[in-house]
């Protein structure tokens, strides 16, 4: 109800302005029909643009569609394509990979092939005269280096040089390096791919090839009795034989390594200097027995024959000059003191004579029990040789394992050298103990001997 009283008010509100104002709103309804009119044409105009940019996009849309459908069907052959050449690649990739196992497999044969060589041309002396072609082998061992034709060809012309310079002995001037380390020149002959023989200065040996560098070096060592005179004569053309290391170098590695004796016994370690002093120790000894019982060597015999039959005659003072004649000899002695007890009763000749015989007898056994200490030291230090170098064996295995065995080798070598160089010094102490121990026993026996044939004289004398 209020809303409709607020209208009804601005409508007579109107009626009541309307007589004043009926001039303009003719002069709006014109203008807004001008307005009206250039709208409409204004709308007109946009149709018909619309219309002319619908037919453009049409157009367009229809050219795309063709140039899409153009596309796809590209796109479909290249795919087409596409797949042909893929399948054409997989089946040149297995060709490739046919080709490629074909040359890996030959490659590989030649550089074995190549391997084989060079570890023989590494010992051959034939390389002396050509050290390049360690480095033309060395190069067939790179992988990434395929061995073609030419290359094969170098191999096979080298497998052939070696065998035809295997069969023949050649002479010629050539560099050395002499055992002082100095590069000397030298008369060389090779015989063969077996060994090669050098003179220079007068002295002459065996040459060994160093695999690295492709020299001939001398080898170390000294030779065996007999061995330069060979030489000599072969390479003055005064014989047709030579000595051959036929080992491919091994015999002349082990003549250069070969030890003297003294090298070998200082191998063993420490304890080699007191199983050295033992021995030097029962060396001294056994000497002075020597010298003792040379010195006290006597023909009792006939002193005791002379001793008798100036006994048996009352001539005891003659008796004493016989036996002084052997003085400080056991015999001697014994004698001596058996006539100075000449008044004495039986029994005080008889234990004169004992005491006599007592008193000898240290001299005749001085240092043999020292000798038989000694005889059973020396193996027992040997023993303890042994024991330390197995210790020290253990030790390296703990450390490095058992993986080289050349590192296992001194503690085993001073295991055994101890207890050989141990044995090898109480055997003959053991021997010489017992034969002197022998010979003392036989000089006693005289000195008994003799002392009952006096007391038999002497009681023989009385009566």
């Amino acid at each position: 109800m209020g809303g409709r009283a607020w209208v009804l008010a601005a409508v007579l509100a109107l009626g009541l302005c309307a007589p004043a104002q009926a001039a303009d709103f003719n002069q709006a309804a014109k203008q807004t029909a001008q307005d009206r009119s250039q709208a409409q044409a204004e709308m007109s105009r946009a149709k018909q643009d619309i219309a002319q940019e619908r037919a453009a996009m049409q157009a367009k849309l229809k050219a795309l569609q063709e140039s899409l459908a153009r596309e796809k069907k590209a796109l479909a052959q290249a795919r087409e394509d596409l797949a042909a050449v893929s399948r054409r690649r997989a089946e040149l990739s297995r060709q490739l990979a046919e080709t490629s196992g074909d040359l890996k497999e030959l490659a590989g044969h030649v550089r074995a092939a190549a391997r084989e060589l060079l570890a023989m041309a590494e010992r051959s002396p034939v390389t002396a005269e050509d050290p390049g072609r360690l480095e033309a082998l060395r190069a067939y061992l790179n992988k990434s280096r395929f061995p073609g034709l030419t290359d094969i060809e170098k191999l096979v012309n080298l497998y052939f040089g070696e065998i035809t310079a295997g069969g023949q002995i050649a002479r010629r001037q050539g560099a050395l390096v002499n055992q002082e380390g100095q590069d000397v020149q030298a008369d060389l002959v090779r015989l063969g791919g077996f060994t090669t023989l050098y003179r220079v200065n007068g002295q002459v040996g065996l040459a060994t090839l160093g695999p690295a560098s492709g020299r001939l070096l001398a080898a170390g060592g000294e030779l065996p009795w007999g061995l330069s005179g060979d030489i000599n004569a072969y390479l003055d053309r005064q014989t047709d034989a030579a000595p051959l290391d036929i080992s491919g170098g091994a015999a002349l590695k082990q003549l250069s390594r070969r030890e003297t004796l003294w090298e070998q016994i200082l191998s063993g370690g420490p304890l080699v200097w007191p199983i050295l002093a033992v021995g030097l120790a029962a060396l001294l000894l056994i000497l002075e027995r020597l010298w003792f019982f040379r010195r006290v060597r006597a023909n009792t015999d006939e002193m005791m024959t002379h001793v008798a039959e100036l006994v048996g005659k009352g001539d005891f003072a003659g008796a004493l000059d016989e036996a002084d004649k052997q003085k400080g000899r056991p015999t001697s002695n014994v004698l001596t003191a058996g006539l100075a007890l000449r008044d004495q009763p039986s029994e005080v000749i008889d234990n004169g004579l004992s005491e006599a015989m007592l008193r000898e007898l240290p001299r005749l056994e001085r240092f043999l029990t020292a000798l038989k200490v000694l005889a059973a030291v020396a193996p027992l230090l040997g023993l303890l040789g042994t024991v330390t170098g197995m210790i020290n064996t253990f030790q390296v295995i703990t450390v490095f394992g058992t993986g080289d065995p050349r590192l296992m080798a001194g503690g085993i070598s001073e295991a055994l050298i101890t207890t050989q160089l141990g044995l090898a010094v109480a055997i003959p102490i053991l021997v010489a103990s017992a034969l002197l121990g022998r010979r003392a026993q036989r000089l006693a026996g005289d000195m008994e001997e003799k002392a009952v044939a006096l007391s038999a004289a002497l009681i023989q004398a009385r009566r």
